[in-house]
């Protein structure tokens, strides 16, 4: 008879998990804090107005926005928006005459004349005392396309467009180690970030960017400053690094919104490469201040952007596994809030 022994008698479970990740002494928690701290008060509108252009620009975007709101609720009210209105306008002003036109001073106009169009066309007042300036700065655009406002959808297209078996495809998802190696098409890639810019954003300011790596060369050196893909990284056939522009943020509230946007941003992006029968392994950036810089630094990642995650893509094999690791229990997720 063969007596086995444990190799469990005698081991020290909480030393292995001491051991198993970096462990750090408070003042390098404290420098790693105050890292992130520096580059959201430098770069924000949190402390002092942030004098870019961006910031601006995503000052203007979250006020009209308030404005699509308006016009997208079910039971319309007379007026409303009243106090974002000189700010959305003169906004506009400023960034149109320092030659900053982009999608937030279109989606603004756009929205001016939807809001100019909506009391009338339902018999509202608009404010007496901004309704001549108004209806002369939606007069401006005549019948130019203009994106902002707000836009009518009926049930039968939400059903006919998610007519699909959802389940099946997001039991399909996983992290992939396994690729061909061939080469991803850039044009599918801005075909993938085009989709998930509908992620949901925090008053529908654009923080979120991204830098894709395509020629072998550039992505196994980016792949070199992260530290979780041998066995698979040169296989890859692109690296994504997505980032978020602090500029696009005001307040102290927003202080994890980055994260938060560029998290939905990631996952719409891995979404989107599902989707298009392409493999994604999300490879997390959870580094400190120094390695972090490392990274900026080689690859002219700005200050005022803060490195979400990076994802690797590629296309499938016809066969290959991937990790199982089970789904917790519903019931160990969800809640019932019920009250006291």
């Amino acid at each position: 008879m063969t007596t086995t022994t444990a190799v469990t008698v005698g081991f020290d479970l909480e030393e292995a998990r001491r051991a198993y990740t970096p462990k750090a002494e408070l003042p390098e928690v404290e420098s790693n804090f105050e890292y992130d701290r520096d580059r959201f008060l430098r770069h924000s509108s949190t402390r002092d107005i942030n004098p870019d252009p961006v910031a601006l620009a995503s000052f203007l975007t979250s006020a009209y926005h308030s404005l699509e709101k308006g016009l997208a609720m079910e039971v319309p009210r007379a007026g409303f928006g009243v106090r974002k209105i000189p700010s959305i306008l003169a906004a506009i002003r400023e960034l149109e005459a320092t030659g900053n036109v982009s999608v937030a001073t279109r989606g603004a106009r756009g929205s001016v004349r939807s809001y100019v169009r909506f009391h009338d066309e339902r018999g509202l007042a608009m404010p007496a005392h901004l309704e001549e300036e108004l209806r002369a700065f939606a007069a401006e655009s005549g019948d130019e396309p203009l994106p902002g406002g707000a836009v009518t959808l009926t049930r039968k297209e939400i059903k006919e467009a998610t007519d699909f078996d959802y389940d099946r495809f997001i039991k399909t998802r996983y992290s992939v180690r396994h690729f061909t190696g061939e080469d991803v098409a850039p044009s599918d890639v801005r075909t993938v970030v085009g989709q998930a810019l509908k992620s949901p954003r925090v008053c529908n300011r654009e923080s979120r960017r991204i830098y894709a790596a395509y020629e072998p060369e550039l992505r196994n050196n980016l792949l070199s400053y992260h530290h979780g893909n041998s066995g698979f990284g040169h296989k890859l056939g692109a690296v994504l690094v997505v980032a978020v522009d602090i500029r696009e943020f005001d307040m102290i509230g927003e202080r994890n919104q980055p994260w938060i946007d560029g998290g939905l941003f990631a996952m719409s992006l891995v979404y989107g490469f599902h989707a298009a029968g392409l493999g994604t392994c999300v490879l997390n950036w959870s580094e400190d201040r120094e390695h972090d810089q490392v990274l900026r630094n080689a690859f002219h990642i700005p200050d005022n952007e803060v490195v979400i995650t990076l994802i690797g893509v590629g296309h499938l094999p016809e066969q290959f596994d991937v990790a199982a690791s089970p789904p917790p229990a519903i019931d160990d997720v969800l809640s019932v809030i019920s009250p006291r």
